[in-house]
């Protein structure tokens, strides 16, 4: 080694006092964050903050015949969207059941096809449809969920069917 060079992991005192031992674990320190940013980004950019394919959930209900396809990360006050399908009765009407604390903090923006008939009671939302000739009916619920924390939804159907969900919010 020439006499000008010096070597890279010894500590030295000139032309600053360095402790190798503490750059090292300095060094270790900005390659996890370095690992821990970049598994922030993307998870973000994949769906675990809000709208992505590990966002995208479907719960169906043991008989299958009714299904919701729903985000499982929201955000506050951002869109969320839910679509319910179910197997209608051939003929009279049917009615369609939303409850538990996730619909408290819903706020209701849309709904397609528009109800005959809605009513809403404590922790709960009914709506109610006529029967038409169609094997499936899918019902797009459009909204904002109003504060941070984890929501239960149930939902169930006049023929019994029901399942249930949950969504996390983040601020």
């Amino acid at each position: 080694m020439a006499p000008f060079q010096q070597d890279e992991g010894r500590n030295r005192r000139y032309p600053v006092q360095e402790h190798m031992r503490w750059q090292r674990i300095e060094w270790r320190i900005q390659q996890i964050g370095y690992a821990v940013l970049i598994a922030i980004v993307t998870g973000g950019a994949c769906g675990l903050f809000s709208k992505g394919f590990l966002s995208d959930r479907r719960a169906v209900a043991p008989q299958g015949d009714l299904q919701v396809e729903y985000e499982r990360f929201a955000r506050q006050q951002s869109d969320a969207a839910m679509t319910i399908r179910l197997r209608p009765p051939h003929s009279g009407s049917y009615r369609l059941t939303l409850s538990g604390d996730g619909v408290d903090n819903f706020q209701l923006q849309s709904i397609q096809p528009q109800p005959l008939r809605a009513e809403s009671g404590e922790h709960s939302l009914t709506l109610w449809y006529q029967a038409s000739n169609t094997a499936r009916a899918s019902i797009w619920l459009g909204g904002q969920p109003q504060s941070p924390g984890r929501y239960r939804f149930n939902v169930a159907d006049s023929s019994g069917a029901q399942l249930q969900f949950t969504q996390w919010v983040y601020p």
